[in-house]
């Protein structure tokens, strides 16, 4: 009896250990950690230390101006189609109906930093850099094709690059531009998995640039 009992008692106490694993919340793709000169990104696992002296924007606003232009962009796409618009897909003499519904891809700011205090990402002061998640899609698939976009923008020149780096066990692609306001941005770009995280320098010459650029040694991915 004391055995069947004890039997039922770990039966019990493996479904409802299940049941608490099935329902804890995925982590966001944005959750991260800036503090002590460190970034932390806990949904890509890397690591990143701040050119020395500089601020973190705080986390609990990057994360908040995320939702944000979540929600904004979603909104906008909704206003535009039928939130579930259906489609047919045929497949031999099957047809079936397939409800498709509205999706939005927007960049998540991992870490935004600069010389000064920061209360906002929307920021153009120089230097700054900036890390992102930018979903996989349409023309946004490989390591190299951020850099492709950039290249389009009218008065964009191309200083470096682009080159294939290797960082902490990444293929990093990096490529260096100057602009027609005297700008100048260094991107290294990389795949994890279904993202692609951008790391973005900007400063208003080429020497604060490399400077910028060579943190990027400080960079580890857990294993």
């Amino acid at each position: 009896m004391f055995l069947t009992l004890c039997g039922r008692f770990l039966l019990c106490f493996v479904c409802l250990s299940c049941a608490t694993l099935a329902q804890e919340p995925k982590q966001a793709i944005d959750a991260g950690d800036a503090t002590g000169g460190y970034f932390q990104a806990s949904f890509f696992h890397f690591r990143y230390e701040l050119p020395n002296g500089w601020s973190a924007l705080p986390d609990d606003v990057r994360i908040e101006e995320n939702r944000k232009r979540y929600e904004t962009q979603l909104e906008d796409a909704l206003k535009k189609e039928d939130p579930n618009r259906e489609t047919q897909k045929t497949q031999g003499n099957k047809t079936t109906t397939e409800t498709r519904k509205t999706e939005v891809f927007p960049p998540y700011n991992l870490l935004v930093a600069a010389p000064t205090l920061l209360t906002s990402s929307e920021t153009s002061q120089l230097p700054r850099l900036v890390i992102y998640a930018q979903k996989r899609i349409a023309m946004l698939m490989e390591a190299g094709d951020p850099a492709k976009m950039v290249s389009y923008v009218p008065g964009a020149k191309v200083l470096r690059g682009p080159e294939d780096l290797l960082l902490s066990g990444h293929k990093f692609v990096r490529t260096d531009f100057r602009f027609q306001d005297g700008g100048v941005l260094s991107k290294f770009v990389t795949v994890v998995g279904d993202y692609l995280i951008d790391f973005d320098f900007r400063a208003d010459n080429e020497k604060d640039l490399i400077g910028l650029a060579s943190t990027m040694q400080t960079v580890a991915f857990k294993p």
